[in-house]
């Protein structure tokens, strides 16, 4: 009778290893959503705070090197955004048809990239 004793003892821990898998998926997935959440909040504190510096109402040595990294990559967007109207007004339309769907133009009030800073390599 010990083979069936060591079967349901084996059994068992298969049923509880299987319960815990779940649970560790089912916390996993919870932290990516909660990850997205904090990164929403970021990319809106940072359009927000965009806004606030671009206006003159606040102002730090520390941002600065973010708002000029945001405002180049604006500057690129819309040199782009230029290049790309010239050469459909070149090609009288028949390219048009040809090229990919183009992205919509950049949104001045979208939410501006997050600046966080890099995390820690963990030990």
């Amino acid at each position: 009778m010990g083979f069936l004793n060591d079967l349901k003892k084996a059994a068992g821990n298969v049923a509880s290893d299987a319960g815990r898998a779940s649970k560790v998926a089912q916390a996993q997935l919870k932290l990516k959503s909660l990850q997205g959440d904090v990164g929403t909040a970021e990319r809106e504190l940072g359009a927000v705070a965009f806004g606030l510096i671009a206006s003159g109402a606040i102002s730090h040595p520390e941002l600065e090197a973010g708002t000029a990294k945001v405002k180049d990559a604006q500057a690129l967007v819309a040199e782009k955004e230029a290049e790309i109207a010239e050469l459909k007004a070149q090609g009288g339309g028949a390219a048009e048809s040809a090229a990919p769907a183009e992205a919509p133009p950049a949104d001045p009030n979208a939410p501006a990239p997050s600046f966080a800073p890099p995390e820690e390599p963990k030990a």
